[in-house]
């Protein structure tokens, strides 16, 4: 037995005492080696997959000239991998890994060292020392640059094959030539006898004619450094996504083809129900019948397995293929554009949809010379900032968490905390939830719909007015530290006269949280008169509808408001939630604007927005009474079911329009509004609000006070938020049972809708149980357990 062979248990020991003293073990051991023992750490034991490997202790490593299937377990030898094209070492535990073309694809360096990072950390996890990179291309073209990319990340990791000596040698020089040349000399199992025969002969010469001490040393560093096989870890979600995301290729012969901004679309493909298909149907109408097609003129979009039937109309259409290069090659002479990838993989029949409708950017390259795209651009192809669509999977949330979502959400039916309720969820800028759940009311005669309008109560304070103020703030049209008196002259003199607009927004004005002005406009139970529409309604006591309050009555409501008195406080006011900040916010709106909110909104938001299912009185707006959950039966004020209009009465008797209340929506628009705000104001290409606004409405200012201007921020004593929504988080409820959150830490976006209090208000199950915020959670950790995996 060597000598080397003798030391190396108890070298293997020594190494754990520290780093100094590893470092003398190390130069201690290469001292006591032979000059035979020496040049064999500079050697590889060539092994193919159709082999077993003879762990040869005499050299230093074993090289595999192919992707291994599962890990090996190392015996104080070295394990190098031959790479291919596909760039995975380990085809049986690791899965969904991007191959040589999809990683030259991308243009974000970022992406590609975070990459690199992993898949040198995960095969290392696997007992893998080194990664020998497949050949270099003849020509410098993307492919070629990303393994000299790879290459440069570390070195000492990833090998150019170029850097390996393969040759059989029969004399000395060359073999001198050979070390001296190349980082390791790998030889087959036929040339070790040989090698090892004439390395007794000429070892004292090569190592006298080859500086090898530092390769040798690491070399003996790395064989007896402690490490134990881990389990292999998948490529994280957000990595693989991003990268993915990243490599679509946009090709385009004439600018601006992509995206495209079409409500129909022919689908020319062998699955007209399938995942590309049922994705696209949530951007547009689509037509897959042949003879639908032929009479369309909607552009036509071709998959992998299509193909232009002889006598299709496509005269004045434009032609789109999404899907692999390799199979674009044929069409490529009728086409106009095309989505293209390299490596098949599901997530492609989300992401190319979103693509091609403009909800995120395509900005993938070539990854190798193609000339018959010659008359293309490769240009990238911005997106429009937009929501799109995805798997819920894609997220994390997997049928599991999906599962737990129902069965919450099917205890809060059950239980009577509420008939029904909309779910929507999106994460980074995806839409990956979006379902209705249970009835209008509880005789179960009219289903819930992902387009039911719900009342939000006071989620109108933020998905309203609070975009206004923020609006006019950016304007400059308001300044957070100016006195209420100094909008609205009618509080010169009133006790309300200095608070100032920061404080009405954060809830920190020692105003009293309700104040029932809706019972001054009743008389002996009824509305007098003049408040009602018409003679008739006045007659039949008719109010439930159509309320429209005289400008008597909107004078009579404001002086309410400047009179109404205020918290008992020392000398500064503390926190305390009120509906009554907001309703003078409405007032300050509308002062300086010069308009009514209502329009003010429309104009600035919703309608850049395309917000068509959000709305003040949506009776008046032409929506059904059956596309709107009811709210409470009204003994007090209505004495009648509220079904159509506002619940809050303050509200009602503003009309319908207030600051505080009266705003009505499905999920999906509340969805926008957020995803605007997470986007730093820009939606749709059109810049609404500035990043710099929403900021700085999202941070607290008063002591003691959790909410931020406008916006509740979360309170783990309070419980108002789940227990995993981060700091930076912001949302409101509702008291009809609604719920809006965002977190821009995890670019999530929640929202939940519900008529609780219907038939009756003084219903607090969905809170007692902590229905939405238990939802919350189980979405966190769904995107929790995806993210660390």
């Amino acid at each position: 037995m060597h000598f080397l062979k003798s030391i190396l248990s108890v070298f293997s020991s020594v190494i754990l005492l520290g780093g100094v003293q590893a470092s003398e073990s190390v130069d201690s051991l290469y001292r006591q080696l032979s000059d035979v023992e020496r040049v064999q750490q500079l050697l590889w034991a060539d092994y193919s997959q159709s082999q077993s490997p003879i762990y040869e202790r005499d050299f230093a490593g074993i090289y595999f000239d192919k992707p291994l299937q599962t890990a090996v377990t190392r015996a104080n030898q070295l394990i190098a991998v031959q790479l291919d094209d596909r760039l995975n070492p380990l085809l049986n535990e690791l899965h969904n890994l991007p191959d040589l073309y999809t990683l030259a694809s991308l243009s974000r360096s970022d992406l590609l060292s975070t990459y690199f990072h992993y898949l040198k950390s995960v095969s290392q996890d696997r007992g893998i020392d080194f990664l020998v990179l497949p050949p270099m291309p003849d020509t410098l073209n993307r492919s070629a640059l990303v393994l000299r990319q790879m290459q440069a990340h570390d070195p000492a990791f990833f090998l150019a094959r170029e850097q390996l000596a393969f040759e059989p040698v029969r004399k000395r020089k060359e073999m001198a030539q050979l070390l001296q040349e190349n980082l390791f000399w790998v030889m087959s199992t036929e040339e070790q006898s040989e090698v090892q025969r004439k390395l007794s002969r000429y070892a004292e010469r090569l190592l006298d004619e080859t500086p090898v001490e530092v390769r040798v040393k690491r070399m003996l560093r790395l064989r007896h450094e402690p490490r134990t096989l881990k389990p292999a870890r998948p490529l994280p979600n957000q990595l693989g996504m991003a990268m993915s995301r990243a490599s679509v290729v946009p090709l385009q012969r004439e600018h601006g083809v992509l995206p495209l901004e079409v409500d129909t679309v022919c689908f020319l493909t062998n699955e007209p129900y399938g995942a590309t298909a049922n994705m696209l149907r949530k951007y547009a109408y689509v037509i897959t019948e042949y003879v639908g097609i032929n009479h369309a003129k909607a552009p036509i979009v071709l998959d992998n397995n299509a193909f232009v039937p002889e006598g299709l109309s496509t005269e004045g259409r434009q032609l789109i293929f999404i899907g692999e290069i390799s199979h674009a090659k044929d069409l490529l002479s009728q086409l106009d554009a095309a989505l293209l990838y390299s490596l098949e993989s599901d997530i492609y029949n989300y992401l190319i949809p979103q693509q091609l409708f403009g909800a995120t950017e395509a900005t993938g390259k070539l990854p190798y010379d193609f000339p018959e795209l010659a008359g293309f651009s490769n240009e990238p192809v911005a997106g429009k900032l937009k929501l799109g669509y995805a798997h819920p999977e894609m997220s994390g949330l997997d049928k599991e968490a999906r599962d737990k979502i129902e069965a919450i959400v099917g205890e809060a039916i059950q239980t009577g905390s509420t008939p029904g309720a909309q779910l929507a969820i999106a994460v980074d800028g995806s839409i990956v939830l979006d379902e209705a759940y249970g009835f209008l009311t509880y005789d179960s005669l009219l289903p819930v719909d992902r387009s039911t309008l719900y009342d939000l109560a006071s989620v109108t304070k933020v998905s309203a007015t609070l975009l206004a103020v923020m609006k006019l703030y950016e304007q400059g049209k308001i300044h957070l530290d100016s006195s209420l008196s100094h909008y609205l002259p009618a509080y010169q003199e009133s006790n309300k006269s200095d608070i100032t607009i920061r404080a009405l927004l954060a809830h920190n004005a020692g105003l009293r949280p309700y104040v029932p002005f809706w019972q001054k406009a009743l008389s002996a139970d009824r509305l007098e008169a003049f408040y009602y529409e018409t003679e008739a309604d006045l007659l039949s006591d008719k109010r439930s509808y159509g309320i429209r309050p005289t400008p008597v009555l909107i004078d009579s409501l404001k002086n309410w408001i400047v009179q109404s008195r205020l918290l008992n406080y020392d000398s500064v006011p503390h926190y305390s939630y009120s509906d009554i900040g907001f309703m003078v916010l409405h007032q300050v709106v509308e002062a300086v604007s010069g308009e009514s909110m209502e329009s003010f909104l429309t104009k600035h938001f919703y309608q850049p927005l395309g917000l068509t299912r959000l709305a003040f009185n949506p009776l008046e707006k032409g929506f059904d009474l059956f596309e709107i959950a009811p709210t409470e039966y009204d003994y007090y004020f209505r004495d009648e079911l509220v079904w159509g209009v506002v619940h809050d009465r303050n509200a009602a008797v503003f009309g319908g329009v207030a600051g505080h209340a009266g705003l009505f929506a499905n999920a999906h628009e509340l969805l926008v509004v957020l995803q605007t705000l997470l986007q730093g104001g820009s939606y749709a290409e059109q810049q609404l609000l500035s990043p710099t606004t929403i900021d700085y409405f999202n941070r607290r200012f008063f002591p003691d006070n959790r909410r931020a201007l406008g916006w509740d921020k979360k309170d783990d004593r309070l419980g108002n938020a789940s227990r995993l929504a981060t700091e930076q988080s912001f949302g409101h409820t509702g008291f009809t049972g609604t719920m809006v959150w965002a977190d821009p830490a995890y670019n999530l976006i929640f929202v939940f809708l519900s008529n609780r209090i219907h038939p009756n208000a003084d219903n607090y199950q969905l809170i007692t149980r902590d229905i939405r915020t238990r939802i919350q959670d189980v979405v966190y950790e769904a995107l929790l357990a995806k993210w660390m995996n």
